[in-house]
């Protein structure tokens, strides 16, 4: 429309100067070379410069309108193919719901392919890539989220677990480690980077990610949380130790234990410790675990330290004096049983385990000691009938640890369950046996 207004105008302005023109015919020599001129009238010259004027103005124009209308038509376009990839992706969407996935990888790319920078395209093609068990396109598609929107931190999250999937914990601690540098406090960035050191068996580092938690949560930190700093505190103590910094870990050890008296794994650490410098002071600590557990685990360490150190009647004395304090104890009688059987001392083990047997009678433990105790005293009868309620029998009988938190057992105790990685959670088996049917001669 616009050019159409300045040709009619052009026109317009042509006829009235050639009107003009008419009345006014001085002719004027125009040179176009240095040797070569024509005769043209001054309204003519006037007409010719107006001429190219408009031209050059109507062309301009006209490139506009075409430009314009190129654009619009692009921008059409493009609306419509953005449109067909929201298509895509909606359809997509129903087959993820369905179980579809490799039909609804192949229309979110050919929808990516339009539209790059979808971002819940993107995002559903990382998960259905995931649940199809190709990690490394599940990455390629949260990267290019992670370069539309660099603030979006869950992205973040999502890669650095999808890292740790593909057993790549270098990168998933760049990846967290790029979360810490946009915000400075971010729990939970801290709790997953804690999670890669323990992984790798690098307890200082997870101490240092767990001791950032703890000064900011403060007062207000969960148990669970709490736990878990006062085990890194030990682990910590154990490096102290390995590098010969004796005094530091039992400076570390002596405040976890004074925090948690029930953290076993500390009194042990201590006693161990101590043990170089003075076996009486490396008992007490086993003794003081004891009583603020009641672990067996300690009667075990002791009978461990006074058989090594040649001490047998210093067991005698301490499991006195334990049978003194805790007379209805069913693991100190049992153990004492044990090892008077250790030492061969077959009618004072069976006085204690008979004992035990009148504390619990049932559990598997005191059956099999008795029925190793009635058979060295050459009572088959009896030694039979305790196999049998124990339901089963052994040569050599190690009374198992079961793991409070996931449930496995090992005959070895361990600070920390290598199964499920709880730390304290290690506790005697005895193996109840209320649940089966009652053994009988056969």
């Amino acid at each position: 429309m616009a050019v159409r207004l300045l040709f009619l105008l052009f026109v317009v302005i042509l006829v009235a100067f050639s009107y003009i023109s008419l009345y006014n015919d001085q002719h004027v020599p125009f040179h176009y070379t240095d040797t070569r001129h024509i005769e043209i009238t001054l309204s003519q010259l006037v007409i010719l410069a107006f001429s190219l004027g408009a031209a050059m103005v109507i062309l301009g124009t006209l490139v506009k309108d075409v430009t314009a209308a190129s654009r619009n038509w692009r921008e059409r376009r493009e609306k419509q193919r953005r449109d067909d990839a929201r298509a895509r992706a909606a359809r997509a969407g129903e087959l993820v719901q369905r179980g579809m996935l490799p039909e609804a990888v192949k229309e979110l790319t050919r929808g990516l392919a339009v539209n790059p920078d979808d971002r819940d395209a993107l995002e559903l093609l990382a998960t259905a890539q995931e649940e199809l068990g190709s990690p490394l396109e599940a990455v390629k598609a949260l990267t290019r989220m992670k370069q539309i929107d660099p603030s979006d931190l869950s992205v973040y999250f999502r890669l650095a677990r999808l890292y740790r999937g593909m057993n790549d914990p270098e990168a998933a601690l760049a990846t967290l480690k790029a979360v810490e540098a946009t915000e400075e406090e971010n729990p939970r960035a801290w709790e997953e980077i804690r999670e890669i050191h323990l992984a790798r068996g690098e307890m200082v580092q997870a101490y240092n990610e767990q001791k950032k938690i703890m000064k900011l949560r403060g007062k207000d930190a969960s148990r669970a949380e709490q736990a878990m700093f006062l085990s890194l505190r030990y682990e910590k103590a154990l490096v102290r130790l390995a590098q010969g910094k004796g005094d530091d870990a039992e400076r570390r050890l002596r405040d976890v234990i004074k925090d948690d008296p029930s953290f076993c794994a500390a009194h042990i650490a201590l006693s161990g410790q101590l043990r170089a410098r003075s076996l009486d002071e490396a008992t007490e600590i086993l003794l003081q675990g004891f009583r603020a557990t009641r672990n067996p685990v300690f009667l075990i360490k002791l009978e461990d330290l006074c058989v090594e150190t040649e001490r047998p009647q210093a067991m005698i004395r301490i499991y006195s004096r334990l049978q003194q304090e805790f007379p209805s104890d069913y693991d100190v009688n049992l153990f004492t049983g044990k090892f008077f059987l250790r030492l061969e001392m077959i009618d004072e083990g069976l006085e204690q385990l008979l004992k035990a047997e009148t504390l619990d009678p049932e559990r598997e433990s005191v059956n099999i000691l008795l029925a190793e105790a009635f058979r060295r005293r050459g009572r088959y009868e009896s030694a039979s009938l305790h196999y049998q309620r124990a339901f089963g029998y052994k040569r050599r009988y190690l009374i198992p640890f079961r793991c409070s938190s996931c449930g496995s057992s090992t005959i070895k105790w361990t600070a920390r369950c290598p199964s499920c990685g709880t730390w304290n959670g290690y506790a005697i088996d005895h193996g109840n046996r209320e649940y089966a049917v009652s053994a009988t001669l056969r």
